[in-house]
């Protein structure tokens, strides 16, 4: 079931759900908007991402700021991370996706990684970044990025994502980890 404004109040005052920093104003008729945090992952060209063997590209940290926004062009790609942190109780998910003021411009903010499990504690979410329109988009801290759509789970989820979740430990944007992807 899909939470509405009210849910997501009351699963925030029962601490349910934790947004920091959290207003009430980010909190819609059935979900939340999330903004740009300052820390951008650029991945550089010239290696093989390789799964098998844990291979992943090396990476540019970009910082941005109001005065130096990032330029993102057409076709690129980029990791980023939602300026606020988020904790999500054993009987919640959610799913983030992009903004449709931004989507008709060009830009995605998740590529398939859409959905954060239950257990989620105290956290930035990563965000994949592509330009797929024909012009460059300007990236800005706390510029609006993101909705959450929460939904609540038949039952309390048995496990949190923090206790096993292979991106548990990330800091505020998460590089890729290649763990058991070819184990059967």
């Amino acid at each position: 079931m899909m939470l509405s404004n009210r849910d997501i109040l009351n699963c925030i005052k029962e601490g349910e759900l934790t947004i920091s920093p959290f207003s009430e104003e980010i909190v819609k008729t059935a979900g939340i908007t999330l903004h740009l945090g300052e820390k951008l992952l650029k991945p550089l060209p010239g290696r093989d991402v390789d799964v098998k063997n844990k291979i992943i590209p090396e990476y540019k940290e970009i910082t941005i700021t109001d005065d130096e926004p990032y330029r993102l062009e057409h076709g690129e790609f980029l990791l980023g991370h939602t300026y606020e942190h988020v904790s999500v109780g054993k009987s919640l998910g959610f799913f983030i996706e992009g903004r449709s003021t931004l989507a008709r411009v060009g830009l995605t903010i998740v590529q398939t990684a859409m959905l954060v499990y239950p257990g989620h504690k105290e956290r930035t979410v990563t965000l994949e970044f592509a330009n797929h329109g024909p012009n460059p988009i300007l990236l800005y801290p706390k510029m609006k990025i993101a909705r959450v759509a929460l939904f609540e789970l038949k039952s309390p989820s048995t496990e949190e994502y923090d206790t096993k979740g292979k991106y548990r430990n990330q800091e505020l944007v998460g590089r890729p980890i290649f763990e058991n992807e070819f184990l059967k």
